[in-house]
């Protein structure tokens, strides 16, 4: 018995970080109209911050909408409606999506797979702590709005981050790390931030809750929905080395191995999975996914055999930009040249519409349980409306016996 248990717990603490004391708990509150002031939003709760009347934000306002309107239309409505057509209900509702390479990329994703769950992202970039309008005042909140249409810029313009300019807007801005990104990123999505909790990643693949405390952080949850929602979606970013030197030392592989198969997606990568360098996390990916969405960054065309998978390839492919040239892959190029599909918007590093390119993997395994399941649920639907309806009670005739 005991031999049982062991594992049970372990396994526990692989999914479910520790819950520190109330007094470490985040204001959740002050959180969202700091989220608010920095997305350039309404203010939810305290509408009388005195920042809110300055120039410097309403001059924001104005930049923030003018660019996320362009964006939408140019990438994520669309992106919107090819997932609707493209991505099969049963793979992804309630699923867990792999993000790896991911940076703050969380719009992307979110847009892709709205009806996920679990979003686990994972990147070089740090962390990073919570944002709160106490740091900011009269003269330096200019400055601070501007590092964050900055830091955003690359994403909403190009659809990626490039790394190292990325790395360094974080490091020196006056919100740092990921985290703030990722949460301006849900509060333009409409999403309320529900919980956020730091996490400390341990070589066993254990997580150990630090509260609101996120000094020396390995990774961040975030617990979102639309305000009046009660049901949350949860977000995990790690700050964590993906190749195989770090991968399965840091513990994030073990960790990454107890969570549910699923989904991935994968863009602008920059192609560090066609290096043997990085061949751990490329079999984790190949193993624990479902269905993969990816750029030619990604995965290499050449790793999805078709005994296994079921492909289906959008946009265009004529080999990589400049600066990935020795990456040209002659198999992909050979299968788009066989036909694709139109992609209606722009995504990685070639991303102009109608220069960019998509592929959607599917393992056949998952389709085939996928239509069992939708069978079996149709048959016991059938047995349900066939079943006879229970007898009505028999009617009494004529009136009440009187007694003589």
């Amino acid at each position: 018995m005991i031999t049982r248990i062991i594992p049970l717990i372990a396994l526990a603490a692989l999914i479910t970080p520790n819950i520190r004391a109330e007094e470490d708990a985040i204001n959740i509150t002050k959180l969202n109209d700091s989220l608010a002031f920095l997305a350039g939003l309404e203010l939810i709760h305290d509408t009388d911050i005195p920042l809110a009347s300055s120039s410097s934000w309403k001059t924001h306002i104005q930049q923030m909408d003018r660019e996320f309107a362009s964006h939408e239309e140019r990438v994520l409505h669309p992106m919107s409606n090819w997932s609707n057509e493209a991505l099969k209900p049963d793979l992804t509702t309630g699923s867990t999506v792999r993000y790896l390479f991911s940076g703050p990329d969380i719009i992307h994703a979110f847009h892709l797979f709205p009806t996920a769950d679990t979003f686990i992202m994972c990147g070089l970039e740090p962390v990073g702590e919570t944002p709160e309008l106490t740091q900011l005042n009269s003269g330096n909140a200019g400055r601070a709005l501007g590092e964050v249409r900055n830091a955003l810029g690359e994403i909403i313009n190009f659809s990626f981050f490039r790394t190292k300019d990325m790395k360094d807007d974080l490091r020196f801005s006056t919100f740092h790390g990921t985290t703030p990104i990722m949460m301006i990123f849900l509060a333009r999505s409409g999403q309320y931030v529900k919980g956020l909790e730091y996490l400390s990643l341990n070589e066993d693949g254990t997580l150990t809750s630090q509260g609101a405390k996120s000094s020396g952080a390995d990774a961040v949850k975030i617990d979102f929905s639309p305000r009046r929602v009660e049901q949350t979606k949860t977000l995990y970013y790690f700050s964590s080395d993906l190749s195989n030197s770090g991968f399965g030392k840091t513990g994030f592989e073990t960790w990454l191995e107890a969570q549910p198969r699923g989904n991935a997606y994968l863009k602008a990568a920059s192609f560090l999975m066609h290096s043997s360098w990085f061949s751990e996390v490329r079999d984790h990916l190949i193993e624990y996914s479902n269905q993969i969405v990816e750029d030619d960054s990604g995965i290499p065309f050449r790793y999805f055999d078709t005994d296994t998978w079921q492909s289906s390839l959008y946009g265009s492919y004529n080999g990589p930009i400049d600066l990935f040239s020795e990456y040209y892959q002659p198999d992909m190029r050979s299968a788009y040249q066989g036909g694709s599909t139109a992609l209606s918007f722009g995504t990685g590093y070639k991303w102009r519409k109608g220069e960019s390119n998509l592929m959607r993997f599917v393992k056949k395994s998952a389709l085939a349980d996928a239509a069992k399941a939708e069978a079996s649920e149709t048959e016991n639907a059938q047995k349900a409306s066939t079943k006879a309806p229970p007898a009505e009670p028999a009617k009494e005739t004529g009136g009440p016996k009187v007694s003589e």
